[in-house]
């Protein structure tokens, strides 16, 4: 017979953690009871609105933002070491999911943070909901850091990716773990190949490109008895299309080549930390063998316009829970 109770640990993961709704979901529709939920950064946050017995209201609320709504959410700042203050999105969700204690809370409920000077994990298992929350999604550079009694705190991805060893345990219970920073190496790979040969096709269409315009600026200076007006006239009938050929072609190359060079700053900085991410995860799964792991692959998801599509990433997560249930359970 299997095991209905779940002991469950969330990966941090930015929106890709918006799979967590679906996933538990899943769970419930399937019998299984979660008696107890530990959570890094995103993880964290949909775990507590989880244990609080929001998640409901709070996917209602997720849902309907759209981009414009995410971004009005967004208290910027012009500090040196972060983006947003992080109090605007906090207050926000704090009228749909009320603050209280975590002890209080009917599933138990575990949130880790890092202590930005020691690298130490910090630990949420009492204390205000909200409190732990913000401590544990302070995405380093982007979410101002958390002031807490003698230290100062940001995202708990640095320390715990992935709390395994944080949930509460029942005797007889399944460890579940979902973990949205898998990596498909073979598949990274080939996406690289393609676009190494885009590159090299642009390098040729490049040189072709000069070649053809160095030959009309050439033709042109060699028209001895035109004027220069008829020059200009000759290298603007006759270059501006190659030129504009070219500037369209680049255009395509820009977005078809994006991996080589890392694509935007947002993008290398967060596929960076996806990649520690990637590999303490997988140390964390070795070490401590869930039952069931439900993975989602790291670049699914990622930009900054993904946190306005809660509910396509919720029913991915839906379905890969369901995948990973359906190993087990057969």
């Amino acid at each position: 017979m299997k095991r209905k109770n779940v002991a469950l640990a969330l990966s941090s993961g930015g929106p890709r953690g918006f799979a967590y709704i679906g996933a538990i979901e899943e769970l419930e529709r399937r019998g299984y009871r979660i008696h107890s939920v530990a959570g890094s950064s995103i993880g964290s946050l949909v775990g507590g609105v989880y244990a609080a017995g929001r998640l409901a209201e709070f996917k209602e609320w997720l849902f309907a933002l759209d981009g414009w709504k995410v971004f009005s959410l967004m208290d910027l700042s012009m500090s040196k070491n972060h983006f947003v203050k992080g109090e605007k999105i906090i207050a926000a969700m704090m009228e749909v999911v009320p603050d209280v204690d975590i002890e209080t809370l009917p599933i138990a409920y575990r949130a880790v943070a890092t202590d930005l000077y020691t690298g130490e994990e910090v630990l949420f298992d009492r204390g205000k909901l909200f409190t732990a929350i913000r401590a544990s999604i302070s995405i380093p550079s982007l979410f101002r850091p958390v002031p807490h009694g003698l230290t100062t705190l940001i995202d708990g991805f640095i320390a715990n990716c992935l709390p395994l060893d944080r949930v509460v345990r029942e005797e007889g219970d399944l460890l579940v773990a979902f973990d949205v920073n898998d990596i498909n190496a073979e598949r990274i790979r080939e996406t690289l190949s393609r676009e190494q040969r885009a590159l090299q096709r642009d390098e040729d269409f490049e040189q072709r490109k000069r070649a053809e315009i160095r030959a009309v600026w050439d033709e042109a200076q060699a028209m001895a008895d035109s004027t220069f007006v008829e020059r200009v006239k000759f290298v603007g009938a006759n270059a501006l299309p190659l030129l504009r050929e070219w500037w369209n072609y680049n255009e395509e190359y820009d977005e078809d080549t994006a991996m080589i060079y890392g694509g935007s700053y947002y993008n290398l900085i967060d596929r960076s930390f996806s990649l520690m991410n990637h590999r303490q995860t997988e140390l964390s799964i070795a070490l401590h063998k869930p039952d069931v792991v439900a993975r989602m692959p790291f670049d699914a998801y990622g930009d900054l316009a993904d946190y306005a599509k809660a509910e396509e990433i919720s029913e991915l997560g839906r379905r890969l829970m369901a995948e990973a249930l359906d190993s087990y359970e057969e």
